[in-house]
């Protein structure tokens, strides 16, 4: 009973839609990530939630967590359960979950010149 965790049986796992849930197997653990032991709860500032018929499974969490400092806005921090793209090859898939998992964050910029400093692709559409 000392090793036991919450974590040990309270797992997290991140299902894309719709092909995480299509049933093939090897299609969900291409775009699947998990499971992960998951701290948190219902009633608190980690919620999380999880079916009575399988309590141990998360089934619905924070889909953003996001702290703005209104008197600084460059203090303001965020993060995704998963990453910033729906692509599973991409490097920014999945990239977020040990910050997500841990309670940890990154910058979020607002400011032209801190944004022109974090930048590292730009995308421009013109219209035709």
């Amino acid at each position: 009973m000392g090793d036991w965790t919450w974590g040990s049986i309270h797992t997290a796992t991140f299902m894309s839609n719709p092909l995480g849930q299509s049933g093939i197997g090897p299609l969900e653990s291409l775009v699947n990530r998990g499971p992960f032991a998951s701290d948190g709860g219902s009633a608190i500032v980690n919620a999380q939630g999880w079916s009575w018929r399988n309590p141990a499974e998360v089934r619905g969490h924070p889909s953003l967590r996001l702290i703005v400092d209104f008197a600084d806005f460059e203090q303001s921090v965020a993060v995704n359960p998963t990453g910033q793209s729906g692509h599973p090859n991409h490097p920014h898939y999945d990239d977020m979950i040990e910050l997500w998992l841990n309670g940890r964050f990154h910058p979020v910029h607002f400011g032209e010149a801190a944004v022109d400093a974090a930048t590292v692709d730009t995308l421009t559409l013109r219209p035709r």
